[in-house]
């Protein structure tokens, strides 16, 4: 008999151990009746997900409608979005969901641990894996990328630069590298952890290849410089039965705050770290760390509240400062971010189905902030140094999402099913290049009954430019007549994904993007974008 355990989706937060689920194992009987779908809300969803996913029919033509469910899960992410190897290297835009519910304090048999690390490819390592495990040392290695080709758009005259010619692709990835300790199986000290994670990026963002340029990136693992980075290390104390939590050292900024989930999707839109993905010039994103605290307050077992202090210096992003752990000179200001995260449990169907919702605000006292201007394609026009106004001390931003699963229609897996997300931010229009961000979509785990850790995910998303830049952008245009340069305004994405789990929790993904008024112009040629993610645990 197949065993199979409670699938468990990461949160793609600084979610620390007294947030993670307590061990637990659910064995699957295949000899026991899956609930009925005869009712209607359970028919629609399957319908509209089974219209979702036609283009993976072919694929489950030839299989044997008597065969077991394997011991096995997909991929979540998740953005989003981190203080075990899992949820870490979700925010990586890798990892696979566990069979087992996954708490770094748990002690796992070597039965458990195969069916655990079943889900990376290299395995339990002949059982050294779980025996590390359990000695409070646990590694985290995997591989990521993602390759786009625009099929249509992307070929127009925007900016001063020439036409692009001809349909172009592009190929980017990261690998990860990263131990996390637990201190208490380790020497006995009790609450204490540790987390050490490099990465390394290589390739390009399509949208570098084209004009015009989009505003958030078609590839998301692309970004903040193709090279070598210390993406975390940091040490963590729980204290009062894990009522308080306290973390320190160099950290990822936008996972610690505003990294509410994680789905494989491959615009940068939906993923996860949406302070960084959008104020990413004050909000630093993965892989960039900074050194900061974060301390937490566990008011219940429902409701946390957080604050964080972080250096601000524009060195850290650099790729002078790759590997480097030092505190570079230069340091502008302090970033304080403050928290509120809320994991109810919502009465859906006669289900109690989780969720989890985030409100979430930072200032930065930086005080040789740029305008929005500044920080878009204007500064590099010639003769454009008299629009790009002064430098500012400070800026701001506010941001919320929300995470709600809405159907657990296997009750032997309850987080099976679908899940709704959305999110917004909105910053400072003084020092912002994007003001404003709304997104939503849909994401369903375990679709089909023969391929029960495949997922597939839909989404639309709105980025809104500043009103200073278009401001600026009219009188350099009014001043620059026939510059090539136009006005932006908003960029609409649109996405949908399926995500095959093709060999121990390794996932080949589909991914196809419509993206409306790229970069913002309403003129240009609305893009088409064909892309596949591979994402491989090892």
């Amino acid at each position: 008999m197949a065993e199979i355990s409670e699938f468990r989706l990461t949160v793609e937060l600084s979610s620390t151990e007294s947030r993670k689920p307590k061990p637990e194992l659910t064995k699957e009987n295949p000899h026991v009746k899956r609930k009925s779908f005869a009712s209607l809300p359970y028919g629609a969803v399957r319908v509209a997900i089974g219209l979702l996913c036609l283009c993976s029919l072919p694929a489950f033509a030839a299989e044997d409608s008597s065969q077991t469910n394997p011991a096995s899960v997909t991929n979540p992410p998740s953005p989003p979005p981190p203080s075990t190897s899992v949820s870490n290297a979700i925010s990586s835009g890798t990892a696979p969901a566990n069979p087992i519910a996954f708490d770094p304090s748990m002690h796992l048999t070597p039965e458990e641990g195969r069916e655990y690390w079943d889900r990376y490819v290299t395995g339990d390592w002949w059982g050294l894996r779980t025996l590390l495990h359990n000695w409070g040392i646990d590694f985290n290695l995997d591989y990521f990328s993602e390759t786009a080709s625009n099929a249509s758009g992307g070929k127009d005259t925007f900016s001063g630069n020439a036409k692009n010619s001809g349909q172009v692709w592009a190929y980017t990835d990261q690998a990860l590298f990263g131990i996390d300790l637990n201190f208490e199986k380790l020497v006995g000290w009790e609450g204490g952890s540790f987390e050490f994670y490099v990465t390394k990026r290589t390739g390009n963002n399509l949208g570098n290849l084209q004009n015009p340029n989009t505003i958030q990136l078609i590839q998301e693992v692309w970004g903040r410089g193709q090279t070598w980075r210390i993406t975390s290390m940091w040490f963590k104390q729980t204290l009062l039965n894990d009522t308080f939590e306290l973390k320190f050292g160099l950290m990822n900024m936008s996972q610690e705050f505003g990294g509410y989930y994680a789905f494989p999707f491959e615009n940068l839109t939906f993923t996860a770290g949406i302070t960084g993905n959008v104020a990413g010039y004050s909000m630093f994103t993965w892989p960039v760390s900074q050194w900061g605290t974060d301390f937490q307050w566990n008011a219940t077992k429902d409701l946390s509240m957080r604050i964080g202090l972080f250096a601000f210096n524009n060195y850290w992003i650099s790729n002078q400062y790759n590997l480097r752990v030092d505190n570079p000179g230069g340091t502008s200001g302090a970033i304080i971010p403050f928290e509120i995260d809320w994991k109810p449990k919502v009465d859906i169907f006669g289900q109690k189905l989780p969720g989890f919702w985030v409100l979430g605000a930072f200032g930065n006292t930086n005080h040789t902030e740029t305008t929005g201007a500044a920080k878009s394609v204007l500064a590099g026009a010639p003769g454009s140094a008299a629009f790009l106004g002064n430098t500012f001390t400070g800026d701001w931003g506010v941001y919320a999402s929300v995470f709600q699963q809405l159907t657990a229609p296997d009750p032997s897996r309850p987080k099976t099913g679908l899940s709704a997300f959305a999110g917004t931010i909105w910053l400072d229009p003084r020092t912002s290049f994007q003001q404003g961000q709304i997104f939503t979509g849909l994401y369903y785990w375990g679709p089909w009954s023969k391929r029960p850790y495949d997922s597939c995910g839909i989404a639309t998303g709105w980025n809104r430019v500043s009103g200073s830049v278009r401001n600026a952008e009219r009188a350099f245009i009014n001043a620059h007549p026939g510059s090539g340069f136009d006005v932006q305004n908003n960029e609409w994405v649109e996405e949908i994904f399926y995500s095959f789990d093709v060999f121990h929790g390794a996932n080949i993904q589909p991914d196809l993007q419509w993206i409306i008024n790229p970069g913002g112009y309403h003129n240009a040629t609305n893009e088409v974008v064909l892309g596949i993610q591979l994402s491989v645990p090892l």
